[in-house]
């Protein structure tokens, strides 16, 4: 599983950039990735944190609402195939 970088690294990334530095030269400067810079700005313009978004967790069902309950009609009425 993925881990985030820490809320340090994000923080430094976003002074840097505050104080007129480019993406590139932060990155080089932390050893991450331009897009990172870029991600994290976007990020606070946004949300006003730059606090990482959940990774992973919770999925939805595939199927809802009337194309389930078809289905369940479907699979209870016995077999469906051309042959019975």
């Amino acid at each position: 599983m993925t881990t985030p970088y820490s809320m340090d690294l994000r923080e430094r990334a976003l002074a840097r950039k505050a104080a007129g530095e480019t993406h590139r030269q932060i990155a080089e400067a932390l050893q991450i990735a331009p897009s990172c810079v870029s991600k994290w700005t976007k990020r606070v313009r946004e949300t006003g944190s730059p606090a990482p978004a959940q990774v992973g967790g919770y999925k939805p069902r595939t199927l809802s609402g009337e194309v389930a309950e078809w289905l369940r009609r479907r699979i209870a009425a016995g077999p469906s195939t051309p042959r019975g």
